[in-house]
């Protein structure tokens, strides 16, 4: 016959004593459970406290002495606490996870809003930048049409390169403006109402409508 572990032994002194359905002394237990566990008449003492202590085994003291009990519905009520125990804990772990979602989903959501603004204003001051190269531009054609010594001082060929280069420096600039909105309609996922918004409010009167940046 194999030999016995200690937990086995346990198992096997808990069946007896909740088949026996009453309370018993240490005397009478260690007369009984010696054959029942295949234990020493010495080492019973010592399996009645390791089943005491947790909590498999009940003890109350009677008189001058203890009795040890174990009934069936004391198993039961024990694994109805443990369930208990568990459920609550797997309830801790579903309103932690829930809780570190809707974190992540706040955290992203201003994330992508801080993004939104830092890209609204780099284009707010790539528009200013623009808006003053436009004003050049516009400030040499008008003493260009002014009266004739406004030439005086200038030759008109340097005048004219002059305005080539002005000219120049501006379709650079509207070109990374275009560059700009292009990356814009990307973070908006092509929304048109959002993209049309925004870029309302960077150009000002420089907006013409479902064509983005008027023509110089």
């Amino acid at each position: 016959m194999p030999k016995l572990t200690k937990s086995e032994k346990q198992n096997l002194i808990l069946t007896h004593l909740r088949a026996t359905g009453t309370c018993h002394t240490l005397k009478d237990l260690e007369k009984t459970l010696p054959s029942v566990a295949s234990i020493n008449g010495i080492q019973v003492k010592e399996y009645i406290q390791a089943l005491t202590n947790e909590g498999q085994l009940r003890v109350e003291k009677i008189g001058s002495g203890n009795w040890y009990w174990s009934f069936s519905s004391d198993e039961k009520h024990a694994q109805e606490r443990h369930l208990g125990r568990v459920t609550m804990e797997v309830e801790k772990v579903r309103k932690s996870y829930a809780d570190a979602e809707a974190a992540l989903a706040a955290e992203t959501m201003h994330r992508a809003e801080e993004t939104e603004e830092d890209e609204r204003d780099s284009l707010m001051a790539k528009k200013a930048q623009l808006q003053m190269e436009i004003d050049r531009v516009r400030t040499t054609e008008a003493q260009l049409s002014g009266p004739l010594n406004s030439l005086s001082s200038k030759g008109v060929k340097q005048v004219q390169e002059e305005l080539a280069e002005f000219r120049q420096q501006a379709l650079q600039w509207t070109d990374n403006i275009y560059i700009l909105e292009e990356y814009l309609r990307k973070l908006a996922s092509g929304d048109r109402q959002i993209i049309e918004s925004i870029l309302r409010e960077c150009y000002g009167d420089e907006y013409v409508d479902e064509e983005g940046l008027g023509e110089l």
